[in-house]
């Protein structure tokens, strides 16, 4: 059992070491964060309480009852008087002593329910805004998966951009650490001009320092990453994919069906209901009672009695009416303007990022054309080398070009990923299935 157990757990540790080792796919990532964010579960809590509200609304419709128990004692005239007649010990003799009574003692036990029949439209309200604030607290959670899931999504696009970028400084200082090698070798034999050499070893330096500050960046961002989905270590924060050229189909036009939009309009509604409500407060309330109530002088021989009716109050002569009225028609037009203005911002969102994607994806041509004619010119400048008709300084800015046009070409790819995420964020289609488009497309290669 000893062996089995020990097993167990070394197979255990393997599996989750492994599985911290294992490239992590967008889908996978954005899982983890949902589960992990605490804004999710903050959201998450509040439509359970938004639903505990609904119930609490619907069920003080059917009233309440409750239990009632007293001990008194005292010689105030009017209560022993009262106090005789509930405890049926009152008599002619009690006359005597009205003014000037012994102390009179008394237990009381009872039951007391209420029933509301009509409310000033008060209950029907409340349910009413018990509705509203749970539709509206669900749209809020779903609006911040989606904005969660961008925020994932981002971060993870730029972990693989900059080690993309870490990876083509590491091999481009190599590529010139070799060049430089040779040059120093021609140099000693009085075959390369000091200046061009020292020149060179200057731009080395130069690419070393890209090389140093992009592995640094990379390492930040990993382990923001890692932060972010709640990751024992960075190695289980490195992502799986590379930076391809897209196929994304037509971006996804503005929707009007926003959810953060939705949240708002149940929210406005809301305020106009409690508009409705501090309008009606001058409406009277009916209410349907029962009480029964035993008293007793010594915890024995308890009388009972009983009482049942209809009550109504109605508010007369409230001096603050009128104020409490002004200030819901205040809370429902600021709520109207928030909505609006929210509707407006959700239109720039959504141009803003149709403008970058198009922008992106416009840019990607010259981008990648720059970079063919770096990679032209490099290849060019290196038999010339060679054959000691270019200089080495040459040749290493051509390998400084190239690598600057690397970046800017993959630059330009994460930010098509990274709109074209932008644009469904903005039209409310940032769902599950477009991570998992987001995913394959991110693994697709491309020759550049």
């Amino acid at each position: 059992m000893i062996l089995i157990a020990l097993f167990l757990s070394l197979f255990t540790a393997a599996t989750a070491a492994a599985q911290e080792n294992t490239p992590l796919t967008l889908s996978h990532a954005v899982e983890l964060g949902l589960k992990s964010d605490n804004i999710v579960k903050t959201e998450a809590a509040r439509v359970s309480g938004a639903r505990a509200g609904l119930g609490q609304a619907k069920l003080s419709r059917l009233g309440g009852l409750k239990l009632k128990g007293m001990y008194t004692d005292g010689t105030d005239p009017v209560y022993a008087f009262a106090t005789a007649m509930k405890q049926g010990t009152f008599t002619m003799a009690s006359m005597a002593t009205i003014n000037n009574p012994n102390p009179a003692r008394n237990y009381m036990a009872g039951i007391e329910a209420g029933v509301p029949l009509f409310t000033g439209f008060a209950a029907s309200n409340a349910v009413k805004m018990g509705n509203l604030g749970v539709e509206a607290a669900q749209y809020d959670y779903e609006r911040a998966k989606a904005g969660i899931t961008f925020k994932i999504t981002w971060q993870w696009l730029t972990v693989l951009l900059r080690a993309k970028l870490a990876a083509l400084a590491a091999t481009t200082v190599k590529e010139a650490e070799t060049e430089l090698k040779t040059a120093q070798m021609l140099k000693d034999k009085g075959m390369v001009l000091g200046s061009d050499y020292y020149g060179a070893e200057a731009i080395l330096s130069t690419l070393r320092g890209y090389s140093l500050n992009w592995q640094k960046a990379l390492e930040l961002e990993k382990e923001k990453l890692r932060i972010t989905l709640d990751i024992q270590t960075a190695a289980g924060a490195t992502p799986a994919g590379t930076l391809g050229a897209p196929y994304y189909p037509a971006q996804a036009r503005p929707s009007a069906a926003r959810r953060d939009i939705k949240a708002l309009e149940k929210i406005t509604e809301i305020a106009k209901t409690a508009q409705a409500m501090r309008a009606n407060a001058l409406l009277p309330a009916v209410e349907a009672f029962g009480s029964w109530e035993t008293n007793s002088e010594s915890l024995s021989a308890f009388r009972d009695n009983r009482m049942l009716g209809i009550r109504l109050t109605m508010p007369l002569g409230d001096p603050a009416y009128f104020a409490r009225k002004d200030a819901a028609k205040a809370e429902a037009a600021m709520a109207q303007s928030r909505l609006d203005e929210a509707r407006r911002q959700a239109s720039l969102e959504a141009a803003e990022a149709a403008n970058n994607y198009s922008s992106a994806q416009e840019s990607l041509p010259v981008a990648k054309e720059t970079l063919q004619k770096a990679r032209q010119s490099l290849e060019l400048f290196r038999p010339l080398y060679r054959q000691g008709r270019q200089s080495v300084l040459e040749v290493l800015r051509a390998q400084a070009a190239v690598l600057q046009a690397e970046a800017a070409y993959y630059e330009t790819l994460y930010k098509i990923h990274l709109y074209h995420a932008q644009s469904l964020l903005a039209s409310e289609t940032l769902d599950a299935a477009a991570i998992q488009e987001m995913s394959g497309q991110l693994g697709r290669e491309e020759n550049n």
